[in-house]
């Protein structure tokens, strides 16, 4: 059908006959017009967007979406930039039409580090950790000297590339982060100049990404630098050190200097010394050290703090409950020094197998010139010999270009690495201003404890029999600082300073007990009588006070707090006591023993024994001087009927002593009368029994030392456990005012009943989270106020160690946790022990 238009009388078609034509037309324009583009929106999940945005080459092994955007801008492509990365480099520039000069350093740090990795997997870098042919005459077989000749230029000129282009993401991305504490003396300069410096501005994402590309790079030549001699990991050019004369003739490498850790320059210990100066192509690498014994030791020859540098980027620490971290500038380094203190299951073994083999005749029976050996090696094994500084020492790097100003900043060919001790460290200083510094303060711990097998060798040491006893040892886990309060950790039966692990970390990651603490950890082998015990402790305390600061005048011989589980806790209070336990001794006599007229015999002699000042030193106690605060976990200070269980006592007679160690410290002993008499006698059992059967609440032991007094300039706490959570609910209801609820776990609801809530809007109450106890919830810890009825204190136990014998009259405060009796990782014993400890310090 055809219509006529009314205006210009034209003849107009229909609608169906139209559709062809606009098809028609359509299609004709999207041939024509092939350069248009359309724009597409579509929905994605926040989180992604934040990671793209904040990605980089560091963190996602590709460009930056800014830098991308930039090179797109520019007509670049990234892969062709690569490639022809100078000229690149140079388009780039000219393309960049802002007149802000700060932008463009962060795309050119990223572009340097990019070109860098590039460069790292290239085969002609690679080339240079290559080794040797394993066989001349397959595949891999030398090359000839002109063919060597070529390749070995190659391999040069990439390390020299790859190092340049390292040295120009450091100095680019520093002049970016530092821009404002700079000279701008760049052209248009000038037009910046109105502009006020901006100390406050809020971190951008590509200031965030530009401090990880400062960080990597610096890491990359650090661990570069510091690699092993000969390491196959090692990409670094023809180098060329000088090792600088300065602290030779200052540095004591002393075992005491070790432990003191003193200042061998004049200054402070946080001072930068000069040690060493490296000279790579074109640049001079200044490096510095801090001015403490530790870090300086054999510096002159990159040996001990030198030689194993490894960077915690490369670590990843498992087991631990949290990683102790401090955010900040700089990189975090693990030192591992060679001559640092290692003991494995398998050193363990060797040790006891080449003992019985070597010593012992066919009866099993040492011989007795093994034995005298055995006994002068034991004499001559004095304390301080059992003193061990940290094996890891921990740094932060930082990278420091020469220069003020903006281009000398960016054409300096010397840079400054500075290595500190982040516990005394916690800022550096650049260009006039101070910044907080990164560490990690797990990694050294955590490296100790992996290499250290020490629950295993703690087991080994209760029932294995060696050549010699095993004395106590003492742990430093940081550089000895004077003005640091010290912890000093005990642990218990059958365990090892490795059962501290989650409180020790837990320290490292509380800034203010960080600060103000350093820890000392005991490993001592529970097979040894506890009096013995008790004694090398003390003696190797008191050597380590005596080592690090013998006119007692440093902070860190004040104040000290000793924290101790189950057994340790049992030779903590004798080491706070200052009562004499020989008057004691005629409390054990036994009256149907002693009517056999040998046994007589026996007491008078084990009696008149004690005239010998070595056995009376075992028995007169003296509460350390240096020790004002200590915490019991769960000891039995009245012993256990738990170590007269069948299970328990069978094990007891697999417990080795070794009796050449008593024999040693007791000689005259050994002419009273034969081993079984000793052991018969309640005297002798004080020192022929061994650590755990002196647990048990029936022995000699327990009944000498059960009702020992505490110094009464000592603050002591109790942290005792109980393993039935009805038992501890029900001293909660008696004792609402310190209870915790554990929130450790999800709550299960039963079907058809509702959790009650529980009021916690009255912050000022310190029972506002427990004035109402839903049935669902567990107790977590009950802090004990007042006196609990007998009819309680019966049945609180931790399942090993009864409430009775773990209680003590006096104690500023007891708190009990419900769990078992390890409770020294249980959360809520942690945080009262770090209650306990900024408690401490408020006083």
């Amino acid at each position: 059908m055809i219509f006529a238009d009314p205006v210009n009388n034209v003849p107009t078609l229909t609608n169906n006959n139209m559709r062809p034509i606009a098809l028609l037309a359509l299609v004709s324009a999207m041939v024509v017009l092939p350069a248009c583009s359309t724009v597409s929106v579509n929905k994605q999940a926040s989180a992604k967007t934040i990671s793209a945005q904040r990605g980089n080459i560091v963190t996602d092994d590709k460009l930056s979406s800014d830098t991308a955007s930039v090179l797109l801008s520019a007509g670049l492509n990234e892969q062709a930039c690569m490639q022809q990365f100078d000229l690149c480099l140079t388009q780039l520039n000219d393309s960049m039409l802002n007149e802000h000069y700060r932008p463009a350093l962060a795309v050119f740090s990223e572009l340097y580090y990019a070109k860098a990795r590039e460069l790292a997997k290239s085969q002609d870098c690679q080339n240079a950790l290559a080794r040797p042919p394993l066989d001349p005459y397959y595949a891999n077989a030398s090359l000839d000297d002109a063919a060597t000749e070529a390749k070995q230029k190659r391999t040069n000129s990439c390390l020299v590339n790859y190092q340049g282009q390292l040295f120009d993401a450091i100095k680019s991305s520093y002049t970016y982060l530092f821009y404002d504490s700079l000279v701008h003396d760049f052209q248009g300069a000038d037009k910046e100049k109105g502009r006020t410096r901006q100390q406050n501005r809020i971190p951008s994402d590509i200031d965030i990404q530009t401090q990880d590309i400062y960080n990597a790079a610096s890491n990359d030549v650090i661990t570069q630098l510091y690699q092993p001699k000969g390491s196959t990991n090692r990409m670094m050019g023809d180098i060329k050190l000088e090792y600088l004369s300065v602290t030779a003739n200052s540095i004591d490498n002393s075992e005491q200097a070790a432990i003191a850790n003193g200042t061998p320059l004049s200054g402070k210990p946080t001072d930068q010394v000069k040690v060493m100066k490296v000279k790579l192509d074109n640049y001079d690498l200044n490096v510095y050290l801090p001015n403490e014994n530790n870090y300086l030791k054999n510096a002159n020859q990159q040996t001990s703090a030198l030689a194993d540098l490894v960077s915690t980027y490369e670590l990843r620490l498992s087991g631990l409950n949290s990683i102790s971290k401090r955010p900040g500038l700089g990189i975090s380094l693990v030192a591992s020094l060679d001559d640092r203190y290692t003991t494995t299951i398998r050193q363990l073994l060797v040790s006891s197998l080449s003992g019985r083999l070597n010593k012992e005749d066919g009866n099993g029976n040492m011989d007795n010139n093994a034995r005298n050996k055995a006994q002068g090696n034991t004499q001559e094994n004095d304390a301080s010999s059992r003193i061990y500084p940290t094996g890891h020492l921990l740094m932060t790097g930082l990278i420091k270009p020469t220069g003020d100003s903006v281009l000398g900043t960016l054409s300096s060919e010397e840079l400054d690495i500075n290595l500190y001790n982040p516990y005394r460290s916690e800022s550096a200083n650049i260009l006039g201003d101070d910044y907080p510094l990164a560490a990690n303060f797990s990694a050294g711990y955590g490296l100790w404890l992996a290499e250290n097998q020490l629950d295993g060798v703690g087991y080994l040491n209760l029932i294995t029999r060696q050549k010699e006893a095993n004395l106590p040892k003492l742990f430093m886990l940081e550089p000895y600082d004077p003005d640091k309060r010290v912890i000093i950790m005990l642990h218990g039966l059958a365990s090892s300073p490795a059962t501290w692990v989650n409180l020790t970390n837990d320290i490292f990651n509380d800034d203010k007990l960080r600060n103000n603490y350093q820890v000392w950890q005991i490993f001592y082998p529970t097979n040894l009588p506890i009096l013995e015990n008790r004694y090398q402790i003390q003696e190797l305390i008191s050597s380590t006070y005596q080592q690090t600061d013998p006119k007692g005048q440093n902070l860190a011989s004040k104040n000290s707090v000793i924290i101790s589980h189950s057994m340790g806790g049992i030779i903590a209070r004798m080491m706070l006591s200052d009562d004499n336990l020989a008057n004691n001794l005629d409390a054990l006599d036994d009256k149907d023993l002693l009517a056999n007229s040998s046994q007589r015999q026996v007491d008078a002699m084990l009696k008149q024994a004690l005239t010998n000042k070595e056995l009376r030193n075992r028995f007169e106690l003296n509460a350390l001087p240096q020790v004002d605060t200590a915490v019991f976990l769960s000891s039995p200070f009245r012993g256990t009927d738990y170590a007269d269980r069948w299970f328990t006592r069978a094990l007891r007679r697999i417990i080795y002593l070794p009796v050449g160690l008593v024999k040693t410290v007791t000689d005259n002993l050994a002419t009273i009368a034969i081993q079984g008499d000793l052991a018969n006698n309640p005297l002798g059992a004080l020192y022929l029994q061994n650590g755990a059967s002196q647990l048990s609440d029936k022995s000699s032991f327990i009944q000498l030392t059960k009702d020992i007094s505490i110094n009464n300039r000592i603050t002591y706490h109790s942290i005792i456990a109980n393993n039935d959570a009805d038992i501890t609910r029900g001293l909660a209801e008696m004792q609402p005012a310190g209870v915790k609820l554990d929130l450790s776990q999800e709550i299960v609801e039963d079907k058809g009943s509702a959790i009650e809530a529980i009021d916690t809007s009255n912050t000022d109450d310190a029972s506002a989270d427990t004035d109402a106890l839903s049935s669902e919830a567990l107790v977590a810890a009950v802090t004990v106020d007042g006196e609990i009825s007998q009819a309680l204190t019966s049945r609180l136990s931790d399942g090993i160690v009864p409430y009775t014998s773990a209680h003590l009259d006096g104690a500023t405060s007891e708190t009990v946790i419900n769990g078992g009796h390890s409770i020294q990782s249980n959360p809520q014993t942690i945080l009262t022990l770090r209650r306990i400890l900024h408690q401490q310090l408020k006083n």
